[in-house]
């Protein structure tokens, strides 16, 4: 007697197909997130240093930062900006922190929100 396993091969490709689709797509987000972060410390580290060489924070700092968060694909808008102290002098330190959100969207999986940290410490070039 001959058994037909058409059937259990269909199921079994269902199986397979509904782990490795959010296991795909889950790769695929967080190369996303991970590509927008690494474009964001680089312009945190960039802003940072031109923060130093101005001697602190200013409207010309903040357009820099808002430069390069767009060239990294970033709302510019929705980041949050810290720049601590405001001025600072010869050699002292100046902290730039940003934080954007980026939404994780994996399907079978409920939707999350990732908050991706930026901070780079710079030390002032302005003599005062």
């Amino acid at each position: 007697m001959i058994r037909d396993e058409g059937g259990s091969t269909a199921v079994e490709s269902v199986l397979a197909l509904t782990m490795l689709t959010p296991l795909l797509f889950g790769i695929v987000s967080f190369g996303d997130a991970l590509q927008r972060w690494i474009g964001q410390d680089a312009a945190t580290a960039q802003t940072a240093r031109f923060a130093g060489e101005v001697g602190g924070d200013s409207v010309e700092v903040r357009a820099l930062l808002g430069e390069s968060l767009r060239a990294a694909g970033i709302d510019a808008a929705s980041a949050e900006v810290e720049i601590a102290p405001s001025r600072v002098g010869w050699r002292e330190p100046l902290t730039v922190r940003v934080t954007t959100h980026h939404r994780l969207a994996i399907p079978f999986i409920p939707a999350l929100d990732l908050a991706l940290r930026s901070e780079f410490v710079a030390r002032g070039e302005v003599n005062r």
